[in-house]
């Protein structure tokens, strides 16, 4: 089910993660992890990607459909009113180092708009309930993280920011900070919560990640399952 602009499920303010699969299947998508149900299941592939093409990022729509992706989500009176996402800055340079080197790639990255995201068959979110100041400070800073690579306006200035599939393998081998969208989108959702005394689900999250190497390099999979079942 595609994660609905306007829900009705009485999340008025919220924020949290969206997320969408990696492909599965050739012709309609058929998710391996057949122990947790997914959204978009038998979805035609070809649909998957026209759903969220855009003139803005056409590319982008080759990487959630094959790599999958994870973005940070507000939402304001009932209405998702942002969707930024960490990614390759080049999606074509990455493209290219991961069809020789696999996903063992260090690339510079950068938050971009992933609106369309959120018409893929696949996509879920898991959100957190807030009060009305909180979403628009949470929806300003995500805003204003697009076209940027590090943190937003505090963040060091000297400080270059990597985007790496495996960022808990891969961080040792460049100078500098290294994540993926998963990680990335969880350093900023993570901040805000404890800033807002919501330190349960920072531990969440924490228990969640250091489960096994894959949750420590924030597999789509593993991330996805976690979202389905409340990160229980």
């Amino acid at each position: 089910m595609t994660v609905q602009a306007n829900n009705g499920n009485n999340q008025d303010y919220s924020v949290g993660l969206v997320a969408v699969s990696s492909w599965q299947g050739w012709l309609r998508h058929t998710p391996r992890r057949l122990n947790v149900q997914q959204e978009g299941n038998g979805a035609s592939n070809l649909y998957r990607l026209w759903s969220t093409f855009s003139w803005q990022s056409p590319k982008g729509c080759v990487g959630y459909f094959k790599n999958g992706h994870t973005a940070l989500v507000a939402r304001r009176g009932g209405v998702v009113t942002h969707v930024v996402g960490f990614n390759p800055e080049s999606y074509l340079l990455a493209g290219l180092l991961q069809s020789t080197r696999d996903n063992n790639i260090t690339v510079r990255g950068l938050w971009y708009d992933d609106s369309a995201m959120i018409h893929d068959p696949t996509a879920i979110s898991y959100e957190i309930n807030v009060t009305q100041n909180q979403a628009q400070d949470f929806d300003a800073l995500i805003a204003s993280l697009v076209g940027r690579s590090d943190l937003g306006p505090h963040s060091p200035a000297d400080t270059p920011y990597f985007y790496s599939f495996r960022p808990a393998d891969m961080e040792a081998q460049v100078s500098g900070l290294t994540g993926n969208c998963g990680n990335m989108a969880l350093v900023i959702l993570c901040q805000f919560l404890y800033d807002w005394r919501k330190g349960e689900y920072v531990e969440m999250f924490r228990a969640w990640v250091n489960q096994n190497r894959n949750t420590r390099n924030f597999g789509q999979g593993p991330l996805m399952g976690a979202m389905t079942q409340g990160f229980a």
